[in-house]
């Protein structure tokens, strides 16, 4: 027998404090007495009561023990080994990217979950319904209640991953999906797991030599660029290797490294002459983790000046913030018919283009005109005269102006669900933030000159909020370096699919139809290329890495005693589960307290 929370058990010593309070409790022998003698007797009373009696049988102390004893032992969650006798098993297979990790014989702790699973299974009688279950960033069922040969198949389909696995996540779904008092579960993974009643955890220990690049950042120069190459020894002794530096397939830089157990070191490479896109390094280093051991990005190209075009009859507080700005080249013209092509962020100022640019962001201070707002097809408030005081809230472009107010007067509202609000006047938006026909826009519901706006310090804070969300110049990615899983947007004008070429040279099509479009997420590790365009092959590249943090294990207390650590693993003759005494302790409880409720009621009846 073992126990899940055994620090409960301490709730045993209030027995000995029950036992002490009943030898002090006076006692009174029943007699009937007239009253009259009831308070003589109590004026001569001079007798001190005794501190403690002698300990005498009482029904009531024996039901109170045993109530407090199976308190205690529900508390404490006693756990009893028997065989095996439940009709349903469930394996659990951890493939996330730490399972990666390879073991004294060569092979990976999910090849090894794999073959113990499989001796497990030969002992499990014939009539066992054998249920196949993956987790990393998801949940995956490849078998439900099938046979034991079925059950073989779907062992062999299981693949590694190099999500990150979410623990809690992933057996809260398992949990729901089979039901603990029904079923036996086995989990085979190297991460620290909760209790888990009839639960069997293979675990499997971290890397003893282990060294990984951790990020590689790059500063582009006009006739090449720098690198500084992060690199941590995740194991147990000193690691020494060769760092390999690689601009596309060429070597540009090595270096010879030391480093102690638990160190991290940083790498300059500096003054890499070129013109190149991809840069990745690789560690010379025979540990246990291999796929950690290379890690690519890709550079970013120098920032050209963004170019903002203001479309109006002019407006000097518009003109006067973006001037301020030493990466933005301002043009303007009040010409709406004859729009270049070529902008960054177009401000129309109460006009609205017959034709929109292919590229760029717009800024719409919204006109009175109501044919010219069908050309944008949004919704907008009839109203056109509300006034008051706005106030900003929290949106994708106001940041560090959450709270901040302003007057305003003859605003409409912006109605149109599909926008975020930016700012709000009773209520209502009046600056919201969304896609017009494929392009990021903001809408202004008021004039600029109609409001305090631009004498507050929160609208050149706007205005750069605008321009960083905005502009991608040359590069369609927040980054260039992604982990697997991790939330990937384009940030494209194109509403049309594109191509999507992944490290193998396997193409899939993506929709761009969105602004900003989110891939689907993925896992194989290497540069991707996003083609835009098949004619003119303009395409874009980033790269998806190891992710080292998911070695970081974090969580929380093991499966007690329950398990079973990796050089045992693979020594299954018989199969013994846990079973829990937890509900039986806290039904013993609850009928002794119900029967010392009962005897109480009977000796104290008049």
């Amino acid at each position: 027998m073992n126990f899940s929370q055994p620090l409960f058990l301490l709730f045993l010593l209030t027995i000995p404090i029950l036992i002490f309070l009943y030898m002090i409790k006076p006692r009174h022998k029943k007699v009937t007495i007239p009253s009259t003698f009831l308070w003589e007797r109590l004026k001569k009373q001079k007798r001190v009561v005794k501190p403690a009696q002698k300990l005498r049988f009482s029904l009531l102390l024996l039901l109170g023990i045993f109530a407090l004893f199976s308190f205690s032992m529900y508390l404490a969650a006693p756990n009893i080994f028997i065989k095996n006798t439940r009709k349903n098993v469930v394996f659990a297979f951890d493939n996330g990217a730490s399972m990666s990790c390879v073991a004294d014989d060569s092979k990976s702790y999910l090849q090894k979950s794999k073959e113990i699973a499989r001796e497990i299974i030969d002992t499990l009688p014939g009539t066992t319904k054998v249920s196949i279950v993956t987790f990393s960033d998801t949940v995956e069922i490849l078998q439900k209640e099938g046979t034991r040969s079925f059950a073989k198949d779907a062992i062999d389909r299981i693949v590694q991953t190099y999500y990150v696995t979410d623990v809690k996540k992933s057996l809260n779904i398992i949990s729901k999906l089979f039901k603990p008092s029904d079923t036996t579960l086995f989990i085979f993974t190297d991460k620290n797991m909760p209790h888990l009643e009839n639960a069997k955890l293979y675990k499997f220990p971290k890397p003893k030599d282990n060294v990984s690049i951790e990020n590689i950042s790059c500063v582009s120069r006009k006739d090449g660029f720098d690198a500084l190459v992060e690199i941590k020894n995740r194991g147990i002794q000193k690691a020494s290797f060769d760092l390999e530096l690689f601009a596309d397939s060429r070597l540009v830089g090595l270096k010879s490294i030391s480093l102690l157990p638990g160190k991290m070191g940083t790498f300059l490479f500096e003054n890499i002459k070129g013109n190149y896109k991809v840069v990745w390094g690789r560690i010379n280093y025979p540990d246990e983790v291999t796929k950690d051991n290379v890690f690519w990005t890709v550079l970013e190209p120098l920032m050209a000046k963004q170019k903002v075009l203001y479309v109006g009859k002019g407006n000097f507080f518009f003109e006067k913030v973006w001037l301020t700005f030493d990466d933005v080249e301002f043009y303007k013209t009040q010409d709406v018919k004859n729009i270049a092509g070529d902008f960054d962020i177009y401000i129309f100022d109460q006009c609205i283009p017959q034709k929109f640019p292919q590229k760029g962001a717009f800024i719409f201070v919204l006109p009175k005109n109501s044919s010219a707002l069908k050309l944008l097809g949004i919704k907008i408030g009839k109203n056109a005269s509300n006034e008051g005081y706005a106030r900003f809230v929290k949106s994708a472009i106001s940041q560090n102006i959450i709270g901040m107010d302003f007057a305003v007067q003859k605003a409409v509202y912006i109605d149109d669900s599909a926008f975020e609000p930016v700012a709000k006047i009773g209520g209502k938006p009046i600056i919201s933030f969304g896609s017009i026909h494929n392009h990021p826009s903001i809408l202004f519901g008021f004039a600029i000159d109609n409001s305090d706006l631009p004498l507050k310090v929160s609208f050149p804070i706007l205005m750069a909020n605008i321009k960083s969300a905005f502009v991608k110049k040359n590069q369609l990615f927040e980054k260039t370096a992604f982990y697997p899983g991790e939330e990937i947007r384009v940030f494209s004008y194109s509403d049309k699919k594109a191509d999507l070429v992944l490290p193998d040279g396997k193409e899939e099509i993506v929709d761009l139809s969105g602004y900003p479009s989110i891939l689907p997420k993925k896992d194989v590790l290497g540069v991707y290329s996003l083609v835009l365009n098949e004619k003119s092959k303009e395409n874009y590249k980033f790269a998806i890495n190891f992710p080292t943090y998911a070695l970081d294990d974090s969580g929380s207390r093991n499966l007690a005693e329950n398990n079973t650590n990796f050089p045992d693993a693979g020594k299954i003759n018989s199969v013994k589960m846990p079973y829990s005494l937890k509900d039986i302790f806290l039904i013993l409880a609850l009928i002794f307290l119900t029967l010392e409720w009962m005897v109480f009621l009977n000796e104290n009846r008049v």
